[in-house]
C-alpha cells in the first residue's frame, strides 16, 4: 500500500511542476517531503519484519535447547543422579522463554491482529512451554518422592534390622518400580519427539532468503532430534516410536 502511495504522490509531483502555479514550488516541496516520509516509513516497515523473524529464530532455538535440557534431567532421574537444581534451572529458563514470547506477541501486537498464521504460531510457542512446564513439574515431584525415600529408607535402616523376606520383598517392589519409571521415561522421550516434530512442521516462514536458509537448517536438526527421542524410546520398549522413526525419516529426506 506505501508502495502504491508513493507512485501517487510522484504523479503528482510531476504534474504541478507542469502546471503553471504561483505556488508550484511549494506544492512540490510538499510532495517530495511526504514522499521521504513514506519511503522512510516503508523502510522502518521492512526492518521490523526483519527483526520479528530473528526474534521467531531466537525463541525457537530457545525452545529446543530446553527441550534438550528437560530430556537430559529425564535421563538423570532415571540413573537417580538429578538434584532438584537441575530442575529450578530449567523452571527459570522456562520463564524467560516464557517472557520472550510474550514481548514478542506485544512488539507486534497489531502484526497478531491481522496474521492468523503469527497469532497461530505464537499459541504454538506458548502450548509447548506449557507442556515443558508440566514436565518439569513432573520430574521435580519424582525427584522428591526419590529423596524423600532415600532419607525415609536410611531413617529405617538405622532403627531396624532388615529380614531377608523383607528385602526380597523391597527388591520385587523396587523392579516394579524400575519397569515402570523405564516405561513412564520411554512415554516422555516420545513426547519429547512428538513436541518436537511438531515444533519443526510449523516453522515459520519467512520470505527473506537468509533468513529461509537458517529455518530449513533448523527445521532439519530439530526433525534429527526428534528422530532420536523416538529411536531411544522404541530402544526402551516404547513399540509406537517404530511408525514415528519411519515417518519422520521421510521427512528428513523430504526436505
Amino acid at each position: 500500500m506505501h508502495a502504491y502511495k508513493i507512485a501517487a504522490i510522484a504523479a503528482a509531483a510531476l504534474m504541478a511542476a507542469a502546471c503553471d502555479f504561483t505556488d508550484s514550488d511549494r506544492q512540490i516541496e510538499d510532495l517530495k517531503k511526504e514522499l521521504k516520509e513514506l519511503k522512510e516509513s516503508n523502510s522502518a516497515l521492512r526492518q521490523s519484519y526483519i527483526d520479528q523473524n530473528e526474534d521467531i529464530s531466537r525463541i525457537l532455538e530457545e525452545i529446543v535447547t530446553v527441550t534438550g535440557r528437560t530430556a537430559s534431567l529425564r535421563s538423570d532421574v532415571e540413573s537417580g543422579s538429578a538434584e532438584i537444581a537441575q530442575a529450578e534451572q530449567i523452571s527459570e529458563s522456562i520463564r524467560q522463554i516464557r517472557r520472550r514470547i510474550d514481548e514478542l506477541e506485544s512488539a507486534y501486537s497489531q502484526v497478531s491482529a491481522k496474521n492468523k498464521e503469527f497469532k497461530r504460531m505464537i499459541d504454538g510457542f506458548k502450548k509447548v512451554i506449557s507442556e515443558q512446564e508440566d514436565q518439569i513439574q513432573l520430574l521435580k515431584d519424582e525427584i522428591k518422592a526419590k529423596d524423600l525415600t532415600i532419607a525415609e529408607q536410611e531413617v529405617t535402616i538405622q532403627k531396624h534390622e532388615v529380614t531377608i523376606s523383607a528385602q526380597d520383598e523391597t527388591i520385587r517392589r523396587q523392579n516394579e518400580e524400575l519397569q515402570a519409571t523405564v516405561a513412564k521415561q520411554a512415554r516422555m522421550l516420545y513426547e519429547a519427539g512428538m513436541q518436537l516434530e511438531e515444533i519443526a512442521d510449523n516453522a515459520p516462514e519467512v520470505s527473506w532468503k537468509k533468513n529461509k536458509e537458517k529455518v530449513d537448517i533448523m527445521t532439519q536438526d530439530i526433525y534429527r532430534k526428534a528422530r532420536l527421542y523416538y529411536q531411544q524410546a522404541y530402544e526402551a520398549g516404547y513399540e509406537p516410536a517404530l511408525a514415528a522413526i519411519s515417518a519422520i525419516q521421510a521427512k528428513i529426506q523430504a526436505e
